[in-house]
């Protein structure tokens, strides 16, 4: 049994193509994600356009649209602001060293949109003290919805050190900030996690993947097992 009762968000990341997401209308899914930055999975932004307004014709959670999420690392504010333009995404999820005054200049000019920040665990973040992770996300939390924490690099299909997920739990419920876990989960996985650590967001991209391209059916798998957890 999971240790908490609430079923975590979910969030699928990495699409490329409209079929697939059309293929996802009515999973328990609560977010999907599209890669901005440099990648296998990288989409620019006509074509995120279009993705968008695929997401947005299919149903999720609760009988509402998924989410559209944009990934991108240290790409330039101006920029940014240009492709927000054309790409109405719900949340920007920045994976970089953005500096704090790039999310309060990019907070300011959001209008509905949310950001997300990713902290990357890796060797030197898996034995910080709570007090030490408070310390270094505080000038950030003013502007960010939620607080993700990934597998260095990203997509890279291997997990980080889950021994770190409780302090940063610790950390984000000092900010009263949700909690997603991303990195090298699959179905294989992710009951474990979900039975020792209480989350509020699954983030999946190399794990519903066949030879690099997502596949459905593990899609579908990967989201039956966190509702089951």
């Amino acid at each position: 049994m999971s240790i908490s009762n609430v079923i975590p968000s979910i969030k699928i990341c990495g699409l490329r193509d409209a079929a697939t997401i059309q293929a996802m209308n009515g999973l328990a899914i609560t977010e999907v994600g599209l890669v901005f930055a440099p990648s296998k999975r990288q989409v620019s932004a006509s074509l995120g356009s279009e993705l968008v307004k695929a997401i947005q014709s299919i149903e999720g959670r609760d009988q509402k649209s998924p989410k559209a999420a944009g990934v991108f690392v240290n790409y330039p504010l101006k920029d940014m602001l240009k492709l927000l333009e054309r790409v109405p995404l719900d949340i920007v999820q920045l994976h970089g060293q953005e500096k704090v005054d790039y999310y309060a200049a990019l907070h300011k000019q959001l209008d509905d949109a949310v950001l997300w920040k990713v902290v990357s665990i890796d060797a030197s973040r898996q034995l910080l003290e709570v007090s030490q992770i408070i310390e270094e996300l505080k000038p950030f939390m003013a502007y960010v919805d939620r607080l993700l924490i990934d597998a260095p690099g990203g997509g890279t299909g291997k997990p980080f050190n889950w021994n770190a997920i409780a302090a940063y739990r610790a950390a984000a419920q000092h900010f009263e900030k949700p909690l997603v876990i991303a990195g090298g989960l699959h179905a294989g996985n992710v009951t474990d996690l979900l039975q020792q650590h209480r989350v509020d967001g699954i983030d999946v991209s190399s794990g519903v993947e066949t030879n690099g391209i997502k596949d459905i059916v593990k899609i579908k798998e990967f989201v039956g097992k966190v509702i089951e957890a």
